[in-house]
């Protein structure tokens, strides 16, 4: 199946709303499946999450399950502290046969969201911009299981190819009245841990290209392979660094 659910990609889209979804094409909006798998206390093979170089349909790879990404970054496109954020959702995944899907809750929800959210004197509550780091509760929220909220889920089942894994939608018939939006995911196996690739692009016959990529680049690999971190950059602009914390499973904020 080469089909992206939960999201617009391989749409074709008409030219007058291309200037908007420029806007967000950089940032599409990625994330209730349950699963729970537990991470190898001992990393097998020369990279983790590819069992002797190569993850196969029965041992799969070793960053099967769920877990919670909080990444911490800088923006080029603001100044002062609105320059330094963070952003957080919840990955999973999981073995289908010989493939891998894929995924991604945008929204996480914690039972107290102390050091996330702030008041802005109105009836709604707005992202705090310093760097949020979960506390104790937090943290137990997480390893007992992640409430999500389906609201812009979106998930893609990855074929192996050579040592990686990678989704891309197929090519549509081209027409120069449309622009069309295309998206693509990969996991690349890497010595210091796998390497998350997500690209987005607008494709026009009639107007010049948009690209954008996220890289997670996993550089530590602790806690029995429950923790990651690394590198992590969007569109050459926002660069900081990212946690992936192991959880029990996801379920529906509210379950």
């Amino acid at each position: 199946m080469e089909e992206l659910s939960g999201s617009c990609a391989d749409h074709l889209i008409p030219e007058g709303i291309a200037a908007t979804l420029a806007l967000i094409a950089g940032f599409a909006a990625l994330g209730p499946v349950d699963a729970s798998a537990e991470a190898p206390d001992v990393l097998v093979g020369g990279s983790f999450g590819f069992a002797d170089g190569v993850a196969g349909p029965h041992s799969g790879p070793a960053f099967l399950g769920a877990w919670h990404v909080l990444v911490h970054y800088e923006d080029a496109a603001s100044s002062g502290a609105a320059s330094g954020r963070w952003d957080d959702r919840a990955w999973v995944f999981e073995s289908e046969g010989d493939r891998l899907r894929w995924t991604e809750y945008p929204i996480v929800v914690f039972d107290a969201e102390t050091g996330r959210f702030e008041n802005d004197g109105t009836n709604r509550a707005s992202r705090i911009l310093h760097d949020w780091q979960p506390d104790e509760a937090q943290l137990a929220d997480i390893k007992d299981g992640l409430a999500v909220n389906e609201r812009g889920m979106a998930s893609a089942s990855l074929r192996r190819s050579e040592e990686s894994w990678v989704w891309a939608p197929k090519q549509a018939t081209p027409s120069a009245s449309m622009i069309r939006y295309v998206e693509s995911w990969r996991v690349d196996p890497a010595a210091e841990g796998p390497i998350f690739v997500r690209e987005e692009a607008l494709r026009s016959e009639r107007a010049e290209d948009l690209d954008g990529v996220t890289i997670y680049t996993t550089r530590e690999v602790a806690d029995g392979g429950r923790l990651l971190r690394g590198d992590f950059e969007r569109d050459g602009t926002q660069r900081g660094t990212f946690t992936m914390t192991r959880a029990a499973g996801v379920h529906g904020h509210g379950d």
